[in-house]
């Protein structure tokens, strides 16, 4: 998606303003909410992969099966620990995010304190067309600022996402390729 300019929301009348914060405040915490869901879903899906490595690494000890069958444990082992390396490090791994909210400061800083006449008449050029109000101005300004958090919370959810699905289907396939190993030590070895 295409980032808006600087100024593209400065023409917007108020009900338009208070419509669109809200809606941008929305979309990111549901977004957050969704990246929370699927990093809880993944803690779940760490722990059993977590029981099943230790398991099969304890029947693998055990010495007691077929090397055929020691195989395909030796797989499933080796298999899942991966499907958890990577479940940590591209799902679980702690990352910077935006926020929605903003520091006073960085909200109010000196280039809006000093703002005069001037500084009105050129937001007025530019489309603004409410009261000369220095809130009102940055309330607009922000608006690109929830844009652009929204598309970084909107990416990191799809990142997170299609990184879960991948360890799920490795998961669901790890126990396929540990009897095809299996089998195919039973049958050449």
């Amino acid at each position: 998606m295409k980032k808006p300019h600087d100024e593209h929301f400065l023409d917007i009348d108020d009900d338009m303003l208070n419509f669109l914060e809200k809606q941008g405040e929305d979309c990111i915490r549901e977004i957050h909410q969704s990246n929370s869901l699927n990093k809880e879903n993944g803690q779940r899906l760490l722990s059993i992969l977590i029981v099943g490595i230790g398991s099969s690494f304890l029947l693998l000890t055990q010495n007691r099966y077929p090397g055929f069958l020691a195989a395909g444990i030796a797989v499933f082992t080796v298999y899942w620990a991966l499907c958890a390396v990577y479940l940590v490090i591209y799902v679980l791994s702690v990352r910077r995010r935006a926020l929605a909210s903003s520091t006073p400061y960085a909200l109010y800083h000196a280039g809006y304190k000093e703002f005069d006449e001037a500084d009105h008449s050129n937001f007025k050029s530019k489309g603004y067309t409410g009261a000369p109000s220095t809130l009102n101005i940055l309330r607009r300004y922000r608006l690109v600022d929830l844009n652009e958090i929204a598309e970084l919370s909107k990416n990191e959810n799809s990142r997170i996402g299609k990184g879960l699905e991948r360890v799920r289907i490795a998961t669901i396939l790890t126990p396929v390729c540990a009897l095809i190993i299996s089998a195919l030590t039973y049958f050449f070895f």
